[in-house]
């Protein structure tokens, strides 16, 4: 999970994807507890917090300390913690027999998903989206252009997840014009994506795929895959720290640098 947290970041939880995905994931809790005991019996068995409820509590306190190392920033963490929260509990509301409760709430946490996707990071991003069929055209067209590609496709969790990664990256070494940071959107562009032999099915491993393009020619991908196009490290995580390790990224930003520097100085 990227380190990189300030509380001026917070601010963000204020978006409505957040803040009413934290309320949804203690509904139960705020519901069990500040609703009128003189209306509770009409949705719970019993009015406080059970044993029952703590141990599935207890439980979701275990899932996000385990899958909390799988989160690539801060905020998916908070995305994650939601997520297992909201399951938690569909599973309470199930145990006291509030079914209808059960049925409103999903209800809530489907309208959440289909209405409230991740927000997309603002502000100067040094990414280009590329909106057309002919991007393996323009990486050929200029082998002295070094290309970092996302391929990703607007309805994949894990693409959202990895937006801020990617911004991330591009904020730190997307500002020459000869190193480009570019997100293709496959879902929009499949044939060109078929190009890339990116799978674009609903259960894709390859979403997001990231590759590095170098004298018009691919030379790294992650996550990799066969000749069969078939994904051979799934289960690695497309953190910055780890990208810009196996990309080599800040090798190529200075030599980057250096080859504006040069060509300046021939020009003076």
């Amino acid at each position: 999970m990227s380190s990189q947290f300030s509380l001026s970041n917070l601010r963000i939880l204020l978006h409505p994807h957040y803040s009413i995905n934290i309320f949804l994931s203690v509904f139960y809790v705020l519901l069990k507890q500040l609703i009128p005991k003189s209306y509770s019996s009409y949705i719970f068995l019993n009015n406080e917090i059970t044993t029952q409820d703590t141990q599935v509590l207890l439980l979701l306190a275990t899932i996000i300390t385990i899958r909390g190392r799988k989160a690539l920033t801060w905020l998916h963490y908070v995305d994650n913690v939601c997520k297992y929260s909201k399951m938690a509990n569909c599973l309470l509301f199930y145990r006291e027999q509030s079914y209808v409760s059960l049925i409103f709430y999903a209800v809530l946490c489907f309208l959440h998903f289909l209405f409230l996707a991740t927000p997309e990071p603002t502000g100067k991003t040094n990414i280009l989206y590329y909106r057309a069929n002919n991007l393996d055209n323009e990486i050929h067209a200029d082998p002295r252009l070094t290309w970092f590609v996302c391929f990703y496709a607007p309805w994949s969790p894990p693409c959202q997840n990895f937006a801020s990664v990617f911004v991330d990256l591009a904020t730190r070494f997307g500002d020459l014009k000869t190193f480009k940071f570019v997100k293709f959107d496959v879902n929009r562009y499949q044939a060109e994506g078929a190009k890339f032999k990116i799978d674009t099915s609903t259960f894709s491993n390859q979403l997001p795929t990231v590759a590095l393009f170098q004298d018009g020619k691919e030379v790294k991908r992650r996550p990799q895959i066969d000749v069969k196009g078939r994904v051979l490290d799934k289960s690695r995580l497309l953190t910055a720290d780890y990208l810009i390790n196996e990309f080599g990224l800040a090798e190529i930003y200075t030599r980057e640098v250096n080859k504006i520097k040069a060509n300046n100085k021939k020009e003076q």
